[in-house]
């Protein structure tokens, strides 16, 4: 028997006015059952789709996507040894490759005090790749490098609140690994910077612990500083950027050319940030999942019940010639018809909430507690295509059994009375 007679027959079942109320209900209900498990699947995947591409977005900003640093962090490199020509040479589809220095230091002015990350940047690119540059609020990176009576700092915005300073103001580096024989020997514990500029990047970490200034005078905050790490051009690290920050692990293996040298990626960084992310993705996926699993077992006893009304009718089709296959293909169809209703119905209303959700933005967030305002979308059209699958193999699965029952059901039993 053709497969469009079988189709036919499903649609018939599930879509005949002639139907019981009972049966009418149950069919509808399955079918709303699948629809909304699958449109609360597309619209909270894409929902936590947005939120990690906005979070990764925002970690870029303050995160090179790799950084090679000397084995023994501490000590760093010297730009004579491995200029930064070499690390072209190696990465020569990298985007931008920066040198930097980057130390622990406590930074005060008066009473207040605070513990930051200060970064020295390379003149000309100013920290490109960390893009401070991007989210300037007052003052120029490119005045770190210029001549004046203080050296020049860029705080963070929440940092330069928690000091209490503005553009302008003097702020004093301590170097926490400073020890008393460095004292006694007549180093410099202490130096003086004036504020030339706040950044805001939009990451709390970022913002309220990190201090930029020029690459020669971070220098000073190096551990066991002396003039030979200035005259030697010694930095922390290279950090360098690619197109696709996704594919940084395949650059890894060329920091090995480099005998004394390692890479850190971004991914290796906020490894557990990004583990949270996806575990929090599967938990979701898998809670709302049960949605479609509950209304598969309505599938299930819709087409069970279908079987028990049209007990007379499979036997009529039986003693007509049709074989066991051609009846559990019909109930299949009628299950698949179900499930399949539902997936489209489903993915049309969870694209069109995203749509709505994007466009409108009239869901906002709390303050203080989120870093958006509303909720941030993005499309994942192929975990769009994994859901509806997922979904109709489920569907039809539920299908199976009732499907089998009625397969095997002897005509005489319909058609004795």
């Amino acid at each position: 028997m053709g497969h469009a007679f079988t189709i036919w027959i499903a649609f018939k079942h599930v879509f005949s006015r002639k139907r019981k109320a009972g049966l009418s209900f149950m069919t509808y209900a399955s079918i709303f059952g699948v629809t909304l498990g699958v449109a609360a699947l597309v619209i909270t995947l894409s929902v936590m789709g947005g939120f990690e591409a906005d979070l990764k977005g925002r970690m870029f900003k303050g995160l090179p996507h790799m950084e090679v640093y000397h084995q023994n962090q501490f000590v760093g490199f010297s730009l004579d040894e491995h200029p930064v020509e070499e690390f072209q040479k190696a990465f020569p589809s990298a985007k931008f490759i920066e040198p930097f220095v980057k130390a622990d230091i406590v930074l005060k002015n008066r009473k207040y005090l605070s513990s930051v990350v200060v970064w020295g940047v390379n003149k000309g690119s100013e920290g490109a790749l960390w893009g401070f540059g991007d989210g300037m609020k007052l003052g120029d990176l490119s005045t770190l490098h210029s001549d004046r009576r203080l050296p020049g700092v860029v705080l963070g915005e929440d940092l330069a609140f928690e000091l209490r300073v503005e553009v302008g103001d003097e702020v004093v580096g301590l170097s926490p690994g400073a020890s008393i024989s460095d004292a006694l020997g007549g180093m410099e514990l202490s130096k003086k910077f004036e504020v030339v500029g706040i950044f805001r990047t939009g990451l709390t970490k970022y913002d309220a612990k990190f201090a930029v200034v020029s690459l020669d005078q971070a220098r000073f905050f190096m551990a066991d500083y002396d003039e030979s790490l200035r005259d030697e051009n010694y930095v922390t690290g290279m950090a360098i950027n690619f197109d696709n920050p996704e594919s940084v692990a395949t650059f890894v293996d060329k920091v090995n050319q480099f005998p004394d040298l390692e890479a850190q990626t971004w991914k290796e960084v906020n490894k557990s940030l990004l583990f949270a992310l996806l575990l929090e993705k599967i938990a979701m996926s898998a809670v709302l999942f049960l949605i479609v699993l509950v209304a598969a077992c309505s599938i299930a006893a819709t087409v069970m019940m279908t079987v028990y009304y049209k007990r007379h009718q499979i036997s009529l089709f039986r003693a007509l010639g049709m074989k066991v296959g051609d009846i559990l293909k019909i109930f299949l169809s009628h299950g698949a018809v179900i499930g399949g209703a539902g997936v489209i119905l489903g993915l049309s209303i969870g694209i069109a909430g995203c749509v709505l959700i994007e466009r409108v933005g009239s869901i906002p967030l709390p303050e203080g507690v989120y870093m958006l305002q509303s909720l941030p979308v993005k499309y994942l059209y192929t975990e769009y295509a994994v859901i509806g699958l997922s979904a109709f193999f489920v569907t039809l699965l539920a299908s199976i059994y009732p499907a089998y029952i009625a397969s095997i059901r002897e005509p005489a039993e319909g058609l004795r009375y």
